[in-house]
């Protein structure tokens, strides 16, 4: 009869919905000096989406309260013909930065006449991609840690052949930020999805340029971007205790991982089962871990 009941208990562990641990992550502050933005009208005609982000930033606990970013950005830049990368000169002339936050290509798209199809040895892609391949190189030779560069949305008509232009850069543009051969950690970001739908609010009259909603909806999916993969570094990396296979949730695979475990004569200390943070991994630990899945145990660790 017991044998019986201990086999219910498990069965109904193991067919259990169950919620994740609770994680706790550190937030620290960063200098607004140590960021530089750059780039062309998308950022600079308004000026909303860098003070969007700041705001997003300053929300976050990341950056002080009367803190700024270092913006350098100018309507009608391009990458190639030194554009943008005299913005990134002048800024670090004045003081060097750890993270910079860019777009880029779009005026190379108007510059000069190109036929379709579209190739990387066209002319405006290639000038463009070189100019950000020899960026890069001098960003990681000045010591930058990271790049966001942004891309941008779809404009709201094709404008005498921009979005085909844009369609044909974007992921030519994407292969050159993943590759070059030297360069800080940077991350490529698509704009599209978060406009989707909404061009027209997004959207100014002329086609291109955003809107305040458009540049606060842009500014919001950046930050989550950013948030998620730890652009500022600002996030403490936390343990999730109880998730042994490390799939996001702790469930019953990590309870039968956590039996072989507790099995095999040879184990080394495991932090992620130390459910008590008592520096050893036991029998406590596992009816700990029981009593989470069984819903009597709320956070882990459990003190």
């Amino acid at each position: 009869m017991k044998k019986l009941l201990l086999f219910s208990i498990i069965m109904a562990v193991m067919a259990a919905s169950f919620t994740p641990a609770t994680i706790f992550a550190a937030t620290t502050q960063i200098k607004g000096s140590d960021v530089m933005i750059i780039g062309d009208s998308y950022f600079a005609m308004s000026g909303e989406i860098t003070r969007a982000l700041e705001n997003e930033a300053r929300n976050a606990g990341v950056l002080g309260a009367n803190d700024r970013f270092r913006d350098y950005t100018v309507s009608g830049s391009t990458l190639a013909n030194n554009g943008i990368p005299s913005q990134y000169r002048n800024g670090i002339n004045s003081g060097k930065v750890k993270y910079v936050i860019m777009d880029g290509g779009g005026n190379d798209c108007l510059q000069g006449y190109s036929a379709p199809p579209y190739t990387a040895s066209t002319p405006f892609i290639k000038n463009a991609t070189d100019a950000v391949t020899d960026l890069l190189k001098q960003m990681k030779a000045d010591g930058v840690v990271k790049v966001f560069y942004l891309f941008y949305p779809d404009p709201n008509g094709d404008l005498n052949g921009l979005k085909s232009k844009l369609d044909a850069l974007r992921p030519i543009m994407q292969s050159t930020v993943a590759n070059a051969a030297q360069k800080p950690e940077t991350y490529f970001f698509d704009i599209r999805p978060t406009w989707s739908g909404n061009l027209s609010q997004y959207t100014l009259p002329d086609g291109i340029h955003p809107t305040t909603a458009g540049s606060v909806a842009t500014a919001k999916a950046m930050w989550a971007e950013m948030q998620k993969v730890n652009f500022f570094g600002t996030s403490t990396p936390t343990i999730k205790y109880g998730d042994y296979n490390n799939d996001g949730s702790i469930d019953a695979l990590d309870f039968s991982s956590f039996k072989m475990y507790l099995m095999n004569p040879v184990r080394t200390y495991t932090e992620v089962l130390d459910l008590n943070s008592d520096n050893t991994v036991d029998a406590i630990d596992f009816a700990i871990m029981k009593q989470y899945l069984l819903g009597i145990v709320k956070n882990l660790p459990y003190k």
